[in-house]
């Protein structure tokens, strides 16, 4: 399963150093220019510039890959949850995004990918971690008792 893991990890930290810098520039620079956005991308959505667009990203993408990738690193309790979540929440910003453009784009496709490999990985991880927590309730360590007899009298 550390293979897993290891994998999960280089994807966040893909989705995590891409997503700070796109939003960085983003924020920024709401034009797009400074991206080679082009304007019209945003024709007929509600977004008049890329910044809302940008924070989204900061923050779904960015931010959470951050705290996804240090829950993982650290074997917080429910990690492989988080990369299941950060999956499904990649997957859909990519989707609103093909939807609200109304064109695509390669780049979306290798994003919508990573998210739903993030899945398959945090299930993976999931169902082995239910399997070792099992075990250890099946098959409890047993308790020795000391061998100390208080009644024996050290001389």
């Amino acid at each position: 399963m550390k293979t897993a893991r290891q994998l999960s990890v280089a994807l966040l930290v893909v989705l995590c150093i891409t997503a700070l810098y796109g939003s960085y520039h983003m924020i920024t620079d709401p034009t797009g220019v400074s991206l080679g956005l082009p304007f019209y991308l945003l024709n007929g959505t509600m977004f008049t510039d890329y910044l809302m667009a940008g924070w989204v990203l900061l923050v779904v993408v960015g931010l959470f890959s951050m705290y996804t990738m240090a829950q993982v690193l650290r074997k917080g309790k429910r990690y492989s949850f988080l990369i299941m979540l950060q999956g499904v929440l990649l997957a859909l910003f990519v989707t609103v995004q093909m939807f609200l453009l109304g064109d695509t784009f390669l780049i979306q496709y290798v994003y919508l990918f990573i998210g739903v490999l993030l899945i398959g990985l945090g299930a993976m991880q999931n169902q082995r971690r239910i399997v070792v927590e099992t075990e250890k309730d099946a098959h409890p360590v047993l308790k020795l008792k000391s061998h100390h007899h208080k009644h024996r009298k050290h001389k």
